[in-house]
C-alpha cells in the first residue's frame, strides 16, 4: 500500500498537528514495513530531518493556506496519479477535496471543530476552510479522522459530517527520555529559569487561553509573591494579547528544542495548561508522561484525554485557574497523586495504537 501525506504547515518548527504527522508516519512504517509513505511536500527547502526519511514529492505551489485551498484538489489528485497511491491523507485539516476521484481513497484528519464552536478564536482563513472544505467532506473524503470522541461528537453537530464517516483515533506520547537533576539544573540555568514554576506548553494563540491564565497567576502571586509561570510555544494568531499584561515573574522563552522540553517538564512544578478548546491536548499527556502534575480545563476534550489524573479547572475563570493553581503550589501529596495517576494513564496512549487505528481505517477502504 502507498500512503501520501500532504504536510502542509511542515517547514520548520512543528507544532501539534506536525507532530502528529511525524510520529504517525514514523509509527506506521513500524508497524507494517512494508507500506510506502510518500510525502507531498510544499517546502522542498525545508531542512526537517523527517524529509530525508521517507520518499518526497515536491509540491511548493501549496505552500500557503489561499492556494492550498483552491488549487489543492487539483494538484494533489495529480500527485497521487502520478505517484501511484493508494491512499491520500491530509494530516494537517485542510481538506481540500472538492470531488471524489477515482483510483485511490482520500483520508483527512480534523483535530478540533475549534473554528465552529469558537469563531473568534481563529483566524479568518480557518474559519474560511471549516465553513466550507471541511462540511464538504462529507461528500468528497472517504474518511475523516479525529483525535477524541468529544472532536467527532463536534464536527457531526457542526460540520454535518456523518457518524459513519468518523473515526476516532487518539495522538500517542513518546516514552521521554530519563533526565538526571543536574541535567535538568543545567538546562533550567542555561534558559534563565529558577524552580520552582508552573509550565505552559503549546502555541501562543487565543483558545489556549493565555491571557487568563497571566490574570489568574497575578492573582496568585499577591498570596505567593515568589511563583513563577514559564510560557513556551511558538507565537501566532493574536500572541500579542499576552504581552499585554503585567509578566513579573512571567519567562517567556518561545519555542524550544525537544531536550530542552523534556527539561522543562521535568522541572516543573506543574503543567498550567486551562485551554478554552483542545481537539485533544497533547501538551497534557506528555506532562503525565514525565511525572508532571497537570491543571488543565474542564472543557472540550481534556476530561475525555486526562481521566482522573489531572486537576480540572473552569477555563473562563481566572479565579477557578488561580484556586487550582493555589492548590498545586502547596498541595504536594496531591502532586504526588496526581503525578503516580497521570504516568499510568499516560501509558494509555501510545503512537503505535494510533497507526494500528488508522492503518485499520486504511486497509477498510482499500478492500472496499
Amino acid at each position: 500500500m502507498r500512503v501520501g501525506f500532504f504536510t502542509y504547515g511542515m517547514d520548520r518548527s512543528l507544532s501539534g498537528i506536525g507532530r502528529y504527522a511525524v510520529e504517525l508516519t514514523r509509527a506506521l512504517r513500524r508497524l507494517e514495513p512494508g507500506l510506502e509513505v510518500v510525502l507531498l511536500n510544499p517546502y522542498p527547502r525545508s531542512e526537517l530531518g523527517w524529509y530525508r526519511e521517507f520518499e518526497t514529492y515536491p509540491l511548493p505551489i501549496l505552500a500557503r493556506v489561499p492556494l492550498a485551498a483552491t488549487l489543492g484538489n487539483l494538484v494533489l489528485h495529480q500527485a497521487a496519479r502520478r505517484l501511484g497511491l493508494d491512499v491520500l491523507h491530509d494530516p494537517c485539516g485542510i481538506a481540500p477535496f472538492l470531488v471524489p476521484s477515482p483510483g485511490y481513497r482520500r483520508v483527512v484528519t480534523v483535530h478540533d471543530a475549534v473554528p465552529l464552536a469558537t469563531p473568534d478564536l481563529q483566524p479568518l482563513a480557518t474559519r474560511l476552510v471549516f465553513r466550507t472544505l471541511v462540511p464538504w467532506t462529507r461528500f468528497s473524503a472517504d474518511a475523516v479522522l479525529t483525535v477524541s470522541h468529544h472532536a467527532a461528537a463536534d464536527l457531526e453537530r457542526l460540520a454535518g459530517i456523518p457518524r459513519a464517516k468518523l473515526h476516532v483515533t487518539y495522538n500517542g506520547v513518546n516514552p521521554p527520555p530519563p533526565m538526571g537533576e543536574a541535567e535538568v539544573r543545567g538546562v533550567l540555568e542555561r534558559l534563565g529559569i529558577e524552580p520552582p514554576y508552573f509550565l505552559y506548553v503549546g502555541n501562543l494563540v487565543a483558545r489556549k487561553n493565555l491571557p487568563r491564565l497571566v490574570q489568574a497567576f497575578r492573582l496568585l502571586r499577591e498570596e505567593v509573591p515568589e511563583a513563577r509561570l514559564v510560557i513556551v510555544g511558538a507565537r501566532q494568531w493574536k500572541s500579542h494579547e499576552v504581552f499585554r499584561q503585567d509578566l513579573t515573574n512571567v519567562l517567556v522563552p518561545g519555542y524550544v528544542s525537544d531536550d530542552d522540553l523534556h527539561a522543562l517538564y521535568y522541572g516543573a512544578r506543574a503543567l498550567a495548561f486551562p485551554s478554552l478548546y483542545e481537539g485533544f491536548g497533547i501538551p497534557a499527556v506528555e506532562a503525565m508522561a514525565h511525572g508532571t502534575p497537570v491543571l488543565t480545563s474542564s472543557a472540550s476534550s481534556l476530561p475525555e484525554v486526562v481521566g482522573e489524573a489531572a486537576l480540572l479547572v473552569d477555563p473562563a475563570s481566572a479565579e477557578s485557574i488561580r484556586d487550582g493553581l493555589r492548590t498545586l503550589w502547596h498541595d504536594a501529596a496531591l502532586r504526588e497523586e496526581l503525578r503516580r495517576k497521570g504516568l499510568e494513564r499516560a501509558r494509555m496512549f501510545t503512537w503505535e495504537q494510533t497507526a494500528l487505528s488508522t492503518l485499520e481505517v486504511y486497509r477498510r477502504l482499500v478492500d472496499s
